[in-house]
């Protein structure tokens, strides 16, 4: 098990260059009798430019990580380990998980502490309400984009698609209403899946019915569209 410093630096004459981070990582582990074993570098890469999965040495000591080889792993800010909080907050979460120590000497953080698990806490607060917030704006997005007509998921049964606007198939809408017109006569979903396979009718992507993709696409379009057929 060993105590691993953990460096990342985008550019040479970035402030908080890999001298100086060692230095930082290294005298605070001397002074708080914690025997620095080895420092990881990650040299010219961006924290808000590369993802996680290019960044050799983060990889390296997440592996690590999974593997129970760290004891405690040390940085001299939360920015320097990560700027993604929902990759942050997974990361730390593994930590915890394998019983691995994490210190973020600026910001004082130290896992092993009650006021590193409440601040590990707050992040997990902080990210499910980042995660809350994206939810309600792809809600509102998509809202919209139906509002006025535009495509905002694959392209329903009854309709085509041009550029982001739906455009009505009037074929795939009379075929709609003859599904609909069959259930108002006691066919089950799977007989109306067989009446459209007998009769040589295709799904939109050119398959086959089934009984599932009958009751789906009659379902959705019945309640988004919030049409009242009517087959006399």
């Amino acid at each position: 098990m060993k105590n691993i410093g953990y460096i990342r630096n985008s550019r040479i004459s970035q402030q908080n260059s890999v001298e100086v981070q060692t230095k930082l990582i290294t005298d605070f582990c001397k002074n708080n009798g914690i025997q620095l074993d080895e420092i990881v570098i990650d040299e010219g890469i961006s924290g808000s430019g590369e993802k996680t999965e290019k960044r050799d040495g983060y990889q390296s000591v997440i592996e690590r990580i999974q593997q129970g080889e760290i004891d405690r792993l040390v940085v001299i800010s939360i920015s320097r380990w990560g700027r993604n909080l929902g990759e942050i907050y997974n990361s730390v979460s593994l930590m915890e998980k394998m019983n691995v120590k994490f210190l973020s000497i600026k910001e004082n953080i130290d896992t092993s502490s009650p006021y590193g698990r409440f601040t590990i806490n707050l992040l997990s607060s902080l990210y499910e309400m980042e995660l809350e917030l994206i939810r309600d704006r792809v809600k509102d997005t998509l809202k919209v984009k139906k509002e006025n007509g535009k495509v905002y998921s694959p392209t329903p049964f009854g309709f085509d698609r041009v550029g982001d606007d739906l455009i009505e198939n009037k074929k795939e809408k009379r075929l709609l209403r003859k599904m609909f017109k069959l259930k108002d006569q006691g066919f089950s979903y799977g007989k109306i899946s067989k009446y459209l396979t007998k009769n040589r009718h295709k799904t939109k992507s050119g398959g086959k019915w089934s009984r599932q993709n009958v009751y789906s696409i009659m379902k959705k379009f019945f309640n988004e569209e919030k049409v009242t057929y009517s087959f006399c």
